[in-house]
């Protein structure tokens, strides 16, 4: 390995490269799996009467497993790794499959890859992980700073449960894992916690996209970050773009010309981006390649049922399972390409 290996001044081991396949810093933490949880418990069994007259009963130590919960161990190490239990519906991501996954999807995009500085950390003795990868042919000038700052992706992962997962791209001179990002602007930035509706590979293929299109249409980025959208502008785009129906078989079934699964779907997403980035064109941007690239999430949204004329809380997909997720993700990329680029989407930019 061409690379810089080191401790920082917090013990926390750091190495430093240039090639994004390269995942050997995480070899060790390789083979993390989690493993039962046993216990002895006492167990009263036969009454008995000793020489004295008096009565006792005989206890015994029998193993107990944990149920629900679960320790982890380190089969490259042969090491159990000393942290808190994890539950049954934790989904472990071991750093060193994370990264691989991620160099698979680097490999496939538009990103240029030749001049790259990659800097892998471990925390925690390697329960933690962040990589951050910069492209230095990716500077990029940023208003509030005097001179150019450097395209990244950063990643945060951990094996025991202390760090939710995220992912970070855009121009900027540092981060903290509360989103902020100093010294630049964020391209994406998303969090989720270890369930078993995360998708690690979704959330690294919208980073990526996110900063390739950032990269290579920042003007028109920008003027997205500060154009004004509501729910209700957002939700009238969508009806007369990627959520119209076929007006044939709308009209032979009876139905609203509207998909309204993929409405909801979408309509909820932009709420959740807005929390973050406000009620902007960004936030719808960000809503419209969160679906591209989520071919296969369930939430939960509050819709009206118009039988019972009140609110329910409906389950609703993003997509159907399907092995060929890379041909879904192109369809859905050629899709919000033609939102933006409609007439409605573009009368709101600020010019």
């Amino acid at each position: 390995m061409n690379e810089l290996s080191r401790l920082d001044t917090n013990n926390n081991t750091v190495s430093t490269h240039r090639d994004y396949r390269d995942i050997s810093f995480y070899e060790q933490n390789s083979k993390i799996k989690k493993m039962p949880i046993w216990c002895d418990v006492q167990v009263e069994e036969d009454l008995y009467q000793t020489s004295d007259g008096s009565w006792k009963t005989s206890v015994t130590t029998q193993p107990h497993k944990i149920e629900n919960y679960f320790g982890l161990y380190n089969s490259a190490t042969d090491t159990v790794l000393p942290t808190r239990p994890v539950s049954s519906t934790y989904q472990l991501v071991p750093h060193h499959e994370l990264f691989e996954e991620q160099a698979k999807i680097l490999s496939q995009s538009d990103l240029p890859l030749d001049n790259i500085t990659v800097v892998d950390k471990l925390f925690k003795g390697g329960l933690q992980a962040h990589r951050t990868i910069f492209f230095h042919d990716l500077e990029k000038q940023i208003a509030s700073q005097k001179d150019k700052v450097l395209s990244r992706i950063d990643i945060y992962n951990s094996c025991d449960m202390s760090w939710s997962f995220q992912v970070f791209s855009g121009a900027y001179r540092n981060l903290c894992q509360n989103t902020m990002v100093f010294g630049g602007q964020k391209a994406y930035h998303q969090v989720a916690k270890h369930t078993r509706n995360l998708s690690t590979t979704a959330m690294m293929t919208k980073a990526q996209i996110g900063l390739e299109h950032w990269t290579s249409q920042s003007e028109q980025m920008t003027k997205w970050n500060v154009s004004k959208m509501s729910l209700e502008q957002f939700g009238n785009i969508l009806k007369d773009t990627i959520c119209k129906k076929n007006t044939k078989s709308a009209k032979a079934n009876l139905v609203k010309p509207v998909n309204e699964t993929k409405m909801n779907y979408l309509l909820d997403r932009f709420e959740k981006e807005q929390t973050e980035l406000g009620q902007t064109m960004w936030a719808g941007y960000n809503a419209l390649t969160h679906w591209a690239t989520h071919t296969d999430e369930t939430i939960e949204r509050e819709v009206f049922d118009p039988e019972t004329k009140q609110m329910k809380l409906q389950k609703i997909r993003s997509g159907k399972s399907t092995a060929d997720v890379p041909s879904v993700q192109r369809t859905r990329n050629d899709e919000v390409r033609d939102v933006i680029e409609c007439d409605a989407w573009k009368e709101l930019e600020v010019a």
